[in-house]
């Protein structure tokens, strides 16, 4: 699986090399993509979970 950075670098990559775009027009284009705005939270590591622990069945007695 791609992360956003990833997928970034191979856009960035590709309009230099094949559209022979500068780096202003890159950035201009990379603003237009959905994933560019707000927090990147694909770039973080996920919050961890506590661990499961099996309730301790009740008898009545």
């Amino acid at each position: 699986m791609c992360t956003v950075k990833e997928i970034r670098e191979a856009i960035r990559e590709d309009c230099h090399s094949q559209h022979d775009m500068e780096s202003m027009e890159i950035d201009r284009v990379l603003q237009t993509l959905p994933f560019s705005q707000g927090n990147d939270l694909l770039d973080k590591p996920p919050i961890p979970k506590r661990p499961y622990r099996r309730r301790k069945s009740e008898q009545n007695s």
